[in-house]
């Protein structure tokens, strides 16, 4: 990541600012990413140039990936977090660990001389004047295209789209500094940091942090009077943490978060921001999954930071595209069927109550009906630790039939045990059967208006919402929680 905030060696200035000769290579090194921090350890530990080295380092990095480690700040973070440090053993392991440990240790100490360079305390006045002061370039979203959403998996909690970004610098194309065909970070003569590097340097610092495999298939920078425009077009799966409690009348905010490798602390600090009439839309017609899910034509952005570390903090953009699910498919195989199933078990209620053994034959024969049922449909049900709305209607389908087994039993007791008149068991009967049939009822009215709660209780939200915020569209699932 080049960020100038995140050296590892290099020649620090003299008492006057100055860098030794020769110094602007090793400046540019301080650029490094993870990639480099590696390498050194590597040949600390005695494995030398060539392949095998690239090899190793590759390998290492790709296996830091799967633990979501890609920076060195992120892999010091993991040393030092206990719950993450056994993993990461894993890794790096043997004397490369102390190796690692030792590289990242030279490399604050040389952040923390660098930082002291760029706050101006290390560098006195000279003829040819001090470092620039850091200049925030503010990024506007001019356009947004969301195209060929599909693979929407509620197991891995990942769904895969191409997006068209196109943020735009107001004035950039006036900018001598931004419209420099160096994608690097600038340096003067006399190899010391301008901090003034040129949209191209920008462009890849844009990065997207929960997105997994992601592919670049444009980049570039473009003019469009005065302004200059950042283009970036990717695919790739993306992270995304679904709400399932109203499953299957749920909606999900398919996010895809944009951000700057420019922290906001930094000395080349970036500031993201929303146009005026920005244009933002997602591609419904090569929708795949338009059986199961319904896409709106809407697509939401929101401004945020993103960071590990609360005093290192990122900007970032979240932009979000809605889909409701289609219940049918679930009301149909998985709510329908155990309503069924329940209220079959009520007509156990018309054998005889003194022939309980019947009795209890065919209700536990249902019970066990529901239960294999249960396992037959959890292959696409969700699979979470919470339940769900369907998930209590089960249940509650399940738990009718277990009370009128345990109704025949008490009947039976009362018969065999107690020698109550049949009248009388008769009369308990018709109780039992009553009470049944309102708890079943009961179940069913509570489902169906849960689910038209649900609909409706967002629907108003979002209409009161859009219209506090003089909204045209109306709100995702998302903004009323932030909300």
């Amino acid at each position: 990541m080049p960020l100038p905030s995140s050296p590892t060696h290099y020649r620090i200035p003299d008492e006057v600012g100055h860098f030794p000769a020769g110094s602007e290579a090793e400046l540019m090194d301080a650029t490094c990413s993870l990639d480099c921090l590696l390498t050194k350890a590597l040949a600390r530990v005695g494995i030398g140039d060539g392949d095998e080295l690239s090899k190793r380092t590759d390998a290492i990095i790709a296996s830091l990936a799967e633990l979501y480690i890609r920076t060195p700040d992120q892999l010091k973070l993991a040393l030092d977090t206990p719950e993450v440090l056994e993993q990461v053993k894993g890794c790096v392991s043997g004397l490369l660990l102390p190796a690692v440990r030792s590289e990242l240790e030279q490399r604050a100490n040389d952040r923390a001389k660098w930082m002291k360079l760029v706050e101006g305390t290390t560098c006195q006045p000279t003829n040819k004047g001090m470092l620039n002061k850091p200049l925030c370039r503010n990024l506007s979203v001019a356009r947004v295209d969301v195209t060929h959403l599909a693979e929407i998996d509620q197991i891995s909690q990942t769904f895969y789209a191409r997006l068209l970004l196109i943020l735009q610098i107001k004035g950039g194309a006036n900018d001598p500094n931004l419209t420099s065909e160096y994608e690097g970070f600038p340096f003067d003569g006399e190899g010391r940091p301008t901090f003034r590097p040129s949209g191209l340097w920008y462009l890849g610092q844009i990065d997207f942090p929960n997105g997994k495999e992601i592919k670049t298939l444009e980049s570039k920078v473009t003019k469009q009077g005065d302004d200059l425009q950042l283009i970036k077009r990717i695919e790739g799966r993306f992270f995304e943490r679904f709400e399932l409690r109203n499953f299957p009348f749920d909606g999900q905010d398919l996010t895809i978060t944009v951000s700057a490798n420019c922290s906001c602390e930094g000395p080349v600090p970036v500031d993201f921001r929303v146009g005026d009439d920005p244009q933002l839309g997602v591609d419904t017609i090569n929708f795949p999954h338009g059986d199961i899910w319904e896409l709106s034509p809407s697509l939401s952005a929101s401004l945020a930071t993103v960071g590990a570390s609360s005093s290192r903090r990122f900007p970032a953009v979240h932009l979000r595209a809605h889909v409701r699910r289609r219940c049918s498919f679930v009301l149909i195989n998985a709510a329908m069927p155990v309503s069924i199933i329940s209220f079959l078990s009520l007509t156990t209620f018309f054998v005889p109550p003194e022939d309980t053994a019947d009795r209890l034959e065919l209700s536990i024969t249902i019970l066990l009906t529901a239960v294999a049922f249960k396992y037959t449909t959890s292959s696409y049900l969700p699979q979470i630790s919470y339940m769900t709305l369907v998930d209590t209607f089960t249940v509650l389908g399940t738990l009718i039939i277990v009370v009128v087994c345990l109704g025949h039993t008490i009947l039976g007791m009362l018969d065999r045990w107690a020698g109550v008149p049949l009248d009388t068991l008769d009369w308990l009967n018709k109780i039992f059967l009553a009470v049944i049939i309102i708890a079943w009822v009961g179940v069913q009215l509570w489902f169906v208006h849960i689910a038209r709660e649900v609909k409706d209780h967002k629907l108003l939200r979002r209409k009161s919402l859009a219209k506090q915020l003089g909204l045209k569209q109306l709100p995702t699932d998302r903004a009323l929680q932030v909300e």
